[in-house]
């Protein structure tokens, strides 16, 4: 098997639009209901290197990301949410920059994560961290190394684009909801690499990742 990643070029030599300085970063950010159907992009929100408040990227209206940002494995941003989406971090492991799903990473409006987490049986806790992690290649069981609720998992495949959610540790996204916070790290474990990610009260930590079974 392999995470079809890699430290090389993310992109051919005919095709570089940050011309050697950085990685292109692609992708969308979208409401946590977005679907096929009621599409709906988070416009407006700054993503930037941590501790620093000079964003490298702001999303469009339609919710894309497009910009030349440091190459590093991963990368890692602070995320400015807009209007009462939930602040926080964003972690995007290199081999999901370049796999087949294209990213698209969900946020959660802060009068949202309560309805959600009660649709789910769950009780939300506004003093720990919220983590979901987007796998953009193969699906497999992941996990995450800090006391957590029950994980759950969502899956588009009925319909791309409109995620269906049930109690899990295996889908397109994984939830990890209500992360312990007494250290402001945890790792993500997935079968072929372990990802460090900020956790901070109060705050949605996304994450990328991406591996391949062969």
């Amino acid at each position: 098997m392999s995470d079809g990643g890699g430290d090389g070029p993310l992109v051919g030599d005919s095709f570089d639009p940050c011309k050697g300085a950085g990685v292109f970063l692609t992708g969308e950010l979208v409401d946590w209901d977005s679907s096929a159907t009621a599409f709906a992009g988070v416009a407006g929100a700054k993503l930037s290197a941590p501790g620093n408040p000079t964003p490298f990227v702001t999303t469009s209206p339609n919710g894309r990301l497009d910009a030349c940002v440091p190459d590093t494995n991963p990368l890692r941003f602070d995320v400015d949410a807009p209007s009462d989406y939930l602040d926080g971090a964003l972690v995007i492991e290199r081999a999901a920059v370049r796999s087949l799903h294209p990213l698209s990473l969900r946020s959660l409006k802060a009068a949202r994560v309560g309805a959600f987490f009660s649709e789910r049986g769950l009780v939300f806790n506004p003093d720990r961290a919220q983590v979901v992690v987007f796998l953009a290649g193969d699906r497999s069981s992941i996990t995450l190394d800090r006391a957590h609720g029950p994980a759950q998992a969502g899956n588009d495949d009925a319909q791309p684009g409109t995620v269906v959610w049930s109690a899990g540790d295996v889908g397109r996204y994984v939830v990890f909801p209500n992360v312990d916070v007494t250290q402001a790290t945890g790792t993500i474990k997935t079968p072929m690499s372990n990802v460090s990610v900020p956790l901070a009260a109060g705050k949605l930590t996304l994450v990328a990742v991406s591996f391949v079974f062969i």
